[in-house]
């Protein structure tokens, strides 16, 4: 309720500055094959994620296509569900489609996130120095928040392990101090925080470093090509800097944890902020980032629904019965025995 209570919130904040009007010609007179094109960098998008989760599963290989499905319904959950449950649905579709361990699911999702937002960081410090007349930030500070950003994620990925260790055997002590049944939830939950670190050790010693930096990257700038497409949709022209600049304000703002009905509200108001920074009006602001979300919503919706579709076929197919032999002569094996020497050939 509360979560529901604060989008609403926010949402008849930025409502009562436009008119429902405003909002409706734009998206009637928006640009098909622009739109069409936004459409195909959000797929885009969410092919190079899940390209990403193959680089960061260690256990088993998991086809693209499945992670794909799985990315698909991870990112839409992102956008129904309360106070951000939706980061939740990854390593849940991870269990229950592929049986995947849930602990190792939600590794290579801390994982992942630890690449955006560095990723997302970095773009947004050196895309301000673009900007400097806003911020007026020194260039020297922000190469040393570059460089401080390489730090933290240096030890996130590298050190994530031993500091999941470290916690578990601060647990392990508790548990032992209290005992009795009381103790178990503390037991479970250091069970859980080891087998975490030795998915987080594992992840390590793959040395994928290279790739998933790549993919983020691509992903990354699939999904600013996806606000520019739509943008240019909606008959706003503004540079591919301008756009990356704006949209990166509202990326952030949506980071924080700020628990809303997925992240409607929240995404529309860092949108208003990051584009009246590069120069929209406030009506052009507050309009874009609701047509920008609406079309995300529609394309993830439809993306999922089709994704959905193609899942239930796929088991169909897994689960149908092999055709009937029983009027084809008898079955392989059916009144015949094998001895091992009837398959060696005699010398000679």
């Amino acid at each position: 309720m509360l979560s529901v209570l604060i989008t609403i919130g926010i949402l008849l904040l930025l409502l009562s500055q436009i008119s429902l009007k405003d909002l409706s010609t734009l998206l009637k007179n928006a640009d098909p094959l622009w739109t069409l094109l936004g459409a195909l960098g959000y797929l885009l998008t969410i092919f190079f994620r899940a390209l990403r989760y193959k680089w960061l599963i260690h256990s088993k290989k998991i086809p693209v296509p499945d992670l794909f499905r799985i990315s698909v319904f991870y990112n839409f959950s992102l956008m129904v569900l309360p106070s951000k449950l939706g980061e939740l649905s990854y390593p849940y579709f991870l269990n229950r489609l592929c049986g995947m361990n849930m602990t190792e699911g939600f590794a290579s999702l801390i994982a992942s996130r630890v690449y955006d937002l560095f990723t997302i960081l970095v773009i947004f410090l050196l895309g301000s120095i673009g900007f400097q007349s806003l911020f007026k930030i020194n260039v020297f500070v922000v190469i040393l928040l570059v460089a401080l950003l390489f730090g933290l994620t240096f030890f996130a990925l590298f050190y994530m392990s031993d500091l999941l260790k470290f916690f578990s055997n601060a647990l392990g002590k508790i548990s032992h101090r209290i005992g009795g049944k009381k103790n178990k939830p503390f037991q479970w939950t250091q069970r859980k925080m080891n087998e975490m670190a030795e998915d987080f050790y594992a992840i390590k010693a793959r040395r994928t470093y290279l790739p998933v930096t790549v993919t983020s990257l691509v992903a990354w700038m699939t999904a600013f090509w996806m606000f520019y497409a739509l943008m240019k949709g909606f008959g706003v022209s503004l540079t591919f800097s301008k756009v990356i600049f704006g949209s990166t304000v509202a990326i952030v703002a949506n980071a924080l944890p700020i628990s809303g009905l997925g992240n409607w509200g929240i995404l529309e108001a860092g949108w208003t902020a990051g584009f009246l920074l590069v120069g929209l009006s406030k009506v052009e602001a507050i309009t874009t980032g609701f047509g920008v979300h609406i079309i995300v919503f529609m394309t993830g919706a439809a993306a999922s629904l089709i994704c959905w579709g193609t899942l239930n076929l796929h088991r169909h197919k897994q689960h149908s019965p092999s055709p009937n032999l029983s009027n084809s002569g008898p079955q392989l094996g059916e009144g015949l025995s094998f001895n091992r020497k009837d398959w060696i050939k005699p010398s000679g």
